[in-house]
């Protein structure tokens, strides 16, 4: 024992020694969960780490990729990218060039097309008629506001007159030639001292100039002496900072000096030294020290002996002490870990059949939510096929009518060509035969459509409508706008049965007959919109006029306006006729008998719309065209 603990330095046991020797103590239980705790707590550190790398992992392939990696790229791919580059950016310019002078080119058609519309006698009479009503419109303006100027000037004039009478200028001495003089000599006096206060403001100015001048000098002067003084005070802190400098610079050579003689002479006592106790050491392993040695070694077994049987003294005593406080603690822990134990585990029995219980209802609802999902699932599959199969059946039978249709449509093609060429001749024969339109007619439609915007806005803005209206009315007589066609349709009695191509040619008539009936209706419809439009513009001149004449119908020849008609007439048209006779409640039917639907019929005449003249050479009367069909 004494060979073992010889080499010890303590001969104290060691802590774990008594639970080595007692071998009676109880071992504690640890439950799953708790022991997983431990578990997770012990490793969490190392779990957090590695998270943490994935994170930086999974970052840094995110960044990796969003960055193209970088290719060296050759000067020829570099060419051909810039040349690829141009070729496109030339194509687009081209592109974008072609459709400028194409807009361009649109603009001006446009804008040709107007100025023809424009330079037309229609709108350059339109034209006419909208500068005269606005002449005519800035005139009244121009009148109405001299007059009212006038007015004002009037009234202010005998504002004043009553403000300020008339009062007697006393009788004067003084001469015209006397008041002349002594105007002209205030005027040489007040000149005189003008000219006066003029020299001496220069003078003044010219003193405050030369005392600025001076007093700029001596500033001048003054910050020429504080910059050379500033300059001198510079030289010397710089003389002074470079002798300071030197100074250092010397003082620090000799400190330096100075301290490698210090370290040398330190070296020289750390070698001394070094060297004195390699000596000593040589000297002690020499056979002179193994008595201090063996004298030391032998008092240090002595007392290493004496320390232990102090310590094995010791142990004993307070062994034999605690002996009985650790059993009596021991076994009530034994105890107490006992009934723990065994109502953690009833309680933990308890919770896992609770826990079995509810994992195997869970378990079932999942089969049995699984065994739902897979008969849908099969439903849905029988269904998909039987919708399949419908969809395919629906598809081959349109693919066969499409056959069969497309097989009828060119059996149709190959066997109706004859049919289709006469169609097409036809047709042609119907064109080349159709009514003559009116070349004039959109023209008409348009000038009547631009006259009433025209009267609109005048009526809206105020100004006069008479010479629009005089326009429409001049355009209307010049083309003879409203006069009924005298073209009468004239049919053949002959009926030649006996021709073979009777019949073919009657139907071509017919049908030709209604094309060109089509073509007059819609000439007619556009002409009574035309009518309808001078109507409106009629009426509105007419209600321009304040009042009723005498005789609306004198200035028929001359205009076909009358002043002063009543809005009742409805802006009817004045059309003087030498054949026909006004009666009092007359209706006339103009039938065409070829047409059979073309009727004109004029209102009925009231008692005082139609008046004779004093005139005897003539007769006027108001007709009023109230409906054209």
């Amino acid at each position: 024992m004494s060979k073992i603990i010889s080499n010890k330095k303590c001969l104290t046991r060691p802590n774990h020694t008594p639970s080595l020797m007692n071998r009676r103590n109880i071992p504690i239980v640890l439950s799953a969960k708790r022991f997983d705790e431990i578990l997770s707590r012990a490793t969490r550190a190392e779990q957090e780490q590695h998270r943490y790398m994935e994170y930086l992992r999974d970052g840094n392939e995110y960044i990796c990729g969003i960055f193209k990696p970088f290719a060296p790229v050759s000067i020829d791919e570099q060419k051909q990218a810039k040349l690829e580059l141009e070729e496109k950016e030339a194509v687009i310019r081209k592109r974008q060039v072609s459709l400028e002078d194409e807009q361009l080119r649109n603009e001006r058609v446009y804008r040709a097309k107007i100025t023809l519309e424009n330079m037309k006698p229609a709108q350059r009479s339109l034209n006419r008629a909208r500068l005269q009503s606005e002449v005519i419109f800035q005139r009244q303006l121009n009148d109405k506001l001299n007059l009212r100027i006038a007015y004002d000037a009037q009234v202010q004039q005998k504002l004043d007159d009553e403000r300020c009478g008339a009062t007697c200028i006393p009788y004067c001495a003084l001469t015209e030639q006397e008041q002349k003089r002594e105007k002209r000599a205030k005027a040489l006096k007040y000149g005189k001292e003008l000219a006066k206060d003029i020299e001496e403001t220069r003078l003044r100015k010219l003193d405050e100039k030369k005392q600025q001048d001076a007093d700029f000098t001596v500033k001048q002067a003054q910050y020429q002496s504080m910059q050379e003084l500033e300059q001198k005070a510079a030289k010397e802190r710089d003389a002074k900072s470079r002798q300071f400098l030197r100074c250092a610079y010397q003082d620090a050579l000799k400190e330096k000096a100075q301290l490698a003689k210090y370290n040398e002479s330190c070296q020289d006592i750390e070698d001394r030294t070094i060297f004195f106790n390699n000596e000593m050491r040589h000297q002690l392993t020499t056979d002179s020290a193994k008595c201090i040695k063996k004298q030391l070694a032998d008092r240090i077994l002595q007392r290493e002996q004496v320390a232990f049987e102090v310590s094995q003294r010791q142990t004993a005593a307070r062994r034999h002490a605690l002996a009985s406080i650790l059993q009596d603690q021991f076994m009530e822990r034994y105890n107490n870990d006992l009934f723990f134990e065994a109502t953690t585990r009833q309680s933990r029995l308890e919770k896992l059949a609770k826990e079995r219980r509810a994992y195997e209802l869970e378990e079932r609802k999942q089969l049995e939510l699984r065994r739902q999902q897979l008969a849908e699932i099969r439903r849905f599959q029988i269904a998909e096929r039987l919708k399949n199969q419908q969809i395919n059946q629906q598809i081959e039978v349109c693919r066969k009518a499409k056959k069969q249709e497309d097989a009828t449509e060119l059996r149709r093609m190959l066997c109706d060509q004859h049919d289709e060429f006469r169609a097409r001749r036809q047709q042609e024969q119907l064109r080349l035969s159709s009514c003559q339109a009116d070349p004039h007619l959109a023209d008409d439609v348009k000038f009547f459509n631009d006259a009433l915007d025209a009267m609109t806005a005048a009526q809206k803005t105020g100004r006069p409508m008479k010479p629009i209206a005089k326009a429409v009315e001049t355009y209307r007589r010049q083309n003879h706008i409203g006069v009924p066609e005298s073209q009468v349709l004239t049919r053949s009695n002959i009926r030649d049965y006996c021709w073979p191509g009777y019949y073919s040619k009657a139907e071509l008539a017919f049908k030709n007959y209604q094309h060109r009936k089509e073509c007059l209706d819609e000439q007619q419809h556009d002409r009574a919109q035309i009518l309808e439009n001078c109507i409106k513009i009629t009426k509105m001149a007419a209600e321009e006029l304040p009042k009723l004449q005498q005789n609306p119908c004198e200035s028929c020849n001359e205009s076909s306006i009358t002043d002063g008609t009543p809005s009742s007439t409805h802006g009817n048209y004045l059309l003087k006729s030498s054949n026909m006779e006004a009666h009092g409640n007359g209706q006339i039917n103009l039938k065409n008998s070829a047409q059979g639907s073309s009727t004109v019929r004029f209102a009925e005449l009231d008692n005082g719309d139609v008046r004779n003249s004093n005139s005897s050479s003539s007769t006027e009367r108001c007709l009023s065209i109230y409906d054209l069909r």
